[in-house]
């Protein structure tokens, strides 16, 4: 097979406005060479807008940087002194410039003039037509062009839409696909070159269709909101939170623009947008990014408060609370989205019949949009959960609902339903989708295929269960044979905790895979990888006086956790999304962490008035010490200063580069940007361990300070407590982890057994479960999810 001529290590990105700039901050992440190129200024700074446009990078919230000091690594440069030269030098040129056809056109001309042989360039347009923008150019240009879509913001927003043209080198599409997947770390959905491409053309649509509703004043924003929520699949910002997210200004540009360029499209009346929402747009009502759209933040007495427009006098009030008694039934009912929703659309009450009629504007415009805009329904489903983050796309919805009994109803009502649609029904296939056999079928060709992995090379749970490799399992953890002598240990608690059972599966899955593999990787499927540990399970059981029990399971957990490292076989750990707590103390206890970039692990116990008791402080301490150089002039006290406050403040990172700096990772840990492919990487790792021979270290000494060590750390807190930057409680807290860090009462530095320093996390801990203090922290925690400082 022959070698692929391209590869990808400098890129040149023009244009450093929103999107240019975000989109080299997250190549920079992905550890790619950067140069960022726009207008030249005039004076002696050339550069200035560049350069004013890296520094707001530092600043955004969220983050597009996954550590401040990368913006160092974006070179600045203007379009007048280095185009040149920035697209001679780059493997890949990423124009992010003005939205307006003959800017595009004109730079496209001035790139080919640089541009070595087998240089990719793309646009990164959310709407113009990628054919349009490179017609001039030549013959090879155009065989290396197309489009990269990427949604805002670039670093946290999954989805990239690639969108080849008729002249697009089939190798240079199938090269950017593979390389945004697994460099980039993006969902990649390949688009045809039609107005708005995919997400844009369904989103906007949904949003347009449901607009009525609002501005007829059927409902309010935050009914409408609260109903296309996460209780019907949809995502946390519903539809006009994201609408204000995405800018109201947009969307009228977008809609705007779409409604000439479908002259066939037998809804095209839908986007022209409701005169209301037009006036909001001249108001200045931008939504976020000018402070007000359909939801307003405001000061008041009690605090900050968001309030909701009017759609009559585009005054802002207080919103209610939805009252809709169908919804209340569904959330009793229903744990899932898919459950919940076909319960809804069957309620003929106000809600159900808003929710019947927008879903049948939604499946059957996104039914007709096939092949027009792909020839794949699980396209147009990533393209909406990727790009608008809903739970479930469009055709996962119909099968939610039933497409059979769905279908009668709409032919009933007089809608039209698609001839392909109905023909799928008449083969005898009831659903778009069947998960347990991993097949869906394809509108385009009638014919059902088997479902295409998120990413080339993905491994999934899902796919593992449709493929009958699960080993054991129960309802809070399963163990599956990933092949070629690699475990897959899941959890499928809710939130990921690890309460009493999935410890004890833990266990038994560790002495399978001593019998029948030669190594374990610990992830799986869901969007956090965990919690920590069951709060709720664990304070039930104290309350109801099962004291020796909880003692023991917080034996259990230290004892499984630390024994990670010491089983006979490899242990790889893949974390992605939060992992807090016990998740943090699985990472610390692996034998290698394969992390997403996306990761934002903690050892959060101290918010809870406990410490971390399953290793995590032992070992927390340990690394520190082993950094540090075997010299008596070295005074450690610094370093564990920095590790206590890290446990003491419970700090969180907000990436996998610093949960490298705060310790939670190694620098031999590996970090993976695309979370489809974290599995596959970590099976990989493990292979790689148990292929060389491993054999699990022996149980360490661990040195403590003693005294010295102890009266340093007490200081600091005396010092933070007198300045009121911690609680009273805190500083009990915390003192604590103070004692465990010193060795407890030792008058001198000295080794200890790592045993020593397991048993003081075990007794502290269940000396603060005791406190009332705790038991209140707890509890305030499991009502009102957020830390009670007492």
């Amino acid at each position: 097979m022959s070698k692929n001529p391209y590869s990808i290590r400098k890129v040149a990105v023009l244009g450093s406005g929103t999107m240019g700039s975000q989109i080299a901050a997250h190549c920079v992440n992905a550890g790619l060479e950067v140069t960022l190129l726009d207008l030249k200024n005039d004076g002696d700074k050339p550069n200035k807008t560049v350069e004013e446009n890296i520094k707001k990078l530092t600043k955004m919230n969220p983050d597009p940087l996954g550590l401040p000091e990368y913006a160092h690594r974006i070179k600045p440069g203007n379009f007048e002194d280095d185009l040149e030269d920035a697209v001679a030098n780059a493997d890949w040129v990423c124009e992010a410039i003005i939205e307006k056809m003959d800017i595009k056109k004109n730079m496209m001309s001035r790139i080919q003039e640089s541009m070595n042989k087998g240089t990719i360039i793309s646009s990164n347009t959310s709407g113009l037509p990628i054919g349009d923008i490179g017609e001039d150019c030549s013959e090879e240009f155009q065989r290396h062009f197309l489009g990269t879509h990427f949604f805002n913001p670039p670093r946290y927003m999954k989805l990239l839409e690639v969108i080849p043209t008729d002249k697009t080198s089939a190798e240079v599409v199938d090269f950017m696909s593979r390389f945004c997947e697994k460099t980039l770390g993006k969902g990649v959905v390949k688009c045809k070159d039609t107005p708005n491409f995919i997400a844009n053309r369904i989103g906007i649509f949904s949003m347009a269709s449901i607009m009525p509703y609002f501005f007829d004043g059927s409902f309010r924003a935050e009914e409408i909101d609260f109903l296309t929520g996460t209780l019907t699949g949809y995502s946390k910002a519903a539809t006009f939170r994201t609408a204000d997210m995405s800018g109201l200004d947009v969307i009228s540009h977008v809609a705007s623009n779409l409604y000439p360029a479908i002259p066939g499209d037998e809804r095209r009346e839908v986007f022209k947008l409701p005169e209301a929402f037009q006036k909001m747009v001249k108001q200045g009502k931008h939504g976020n990014k000018a402070g007000e759209g359909f939801y307003k933040k405001v000061q008041t007495e009690s605090g900050k408060e968001y309030k909701v427009i009017d759609p009559a006098s585009f005054d802002y009030e207080s919103q209610i609370e939805p009252e809709f008694e169908s919804a209340k039934k569904a959330k009793k009912e229903h744990r899932t989205s898919g459950g919940r929703l076909k319960y809804m659309v069957h309620q003929d009450d106000k809600a159900g019949r808003f929710l019947w009629d927008i879903h049948c504007d939604l499946l059957l415009y996104s039914a007709n949009r096939i092949p027009e805009i792909t020839d794949s329904l699980e396209s147009i489903d990533r393209a909406m959960k990727w790009g608008f983050n809903w739970e479930l796309g469009p055709f996962e919805r119909w099968d939610a609902i039933g497409v059979q009994e769905s279908v009668k109803r709409m032919q009933e009502e007089g809608r039209d339903v698609p001839k392909p649609v109905l023909e799928m029904l008449d083969s005898g296939r009831k659903q778009f989708y069947d998960k347990d056999k991993g097949t869906v079928f394809n509108l385009a060709t009638g014919e059902v295929e088997s479902l295409s992995p998120p990413a080339h090379g993905a491994v999934t749970v899902s796919s593992l269960k449709a493929e009958g490799k699960e080993v054991m399992g129960n309802d809070s953890a399963g163990l599956y044979d990933l092949g070629d002598g690699v475990a897959l240990f899941e959890f499928r608690t809710k939130q990921y905790t690890l309460g009493f059972e999935l410890v004890q599966t833990l266990q038994e899955a560790c002495e399978k895979v001593k019998q029948d593999f030669d190594a374990l990787v610990i992830s799986h499927d869901g969007d956090n990888f965990s919690y920590g540990a069951n709060l709720m399970e664990a304070m039930g059981a104290w309350q109801q006086g099962q004291k020796d029990q909880v003692k023991q399971a917080a034996k259990n957990f230290q004892d499984t956790a630390v024994g990670l490292r010491y089983q006979p076989f490899p242990v790889v750990v893949a974390p992605f999304g939060r992992a807090l707590g016990g998740g943090v103390e699985f990472m610390l206890h692996a034998d290698k962490v394969v992390a997403h970039h996306e990761l934002y692990a903690g050892l959060v116990e101290v918010g809870v008035g406990l410490i971390p008791a399953g290793g995590g402080t032992k070992e927390m301490l340990k690394r520190t010490m082993d950094s540090l150089v075997e010299d008596e002039q070295v005074d450690p006290i610094p370093n564990i200063k920095e590790i206590f406050k890290t446990i003491g403040m419970a700090k969180v990172s907000e990436s996998a580069q610093k949960a490298r700096n705060l310790g939670y990772l190694r620098d031999s840990d590996v970090i993976v940007m695309n979370r489809d492919l974290l599995i596959a990487a970590a099976k990989e790792e493990a292979r790689t361990l148990a292929v060389v021979g491993y054999q699990p270290p022996a149980r360490p000494d661990i040195k403590v300070m003693g005294n010295k060590g102890l009266s340093s750390l007490k200081l600091m807190l005396y010092i933070m407590h007198e300045a009121e930057f911690i609680t009273d409680y805190d500083k009990v807290v915390a003192g604590k982890v103070a004692w465990v860090m010193s060795g407890g009462e030792l008058s001198e530095p000295q080794d200890v057994p790592e045993e020593y320093l397991l048993k003081l996390e075990r007794e502290v801990f269940m000396e603060l479960l005791e406190d009332e203090r705790t038991q209140a922290r707890i509890e305030h925690m499991l009502k009102k999810g957020k830390p009670l400082r007492n």
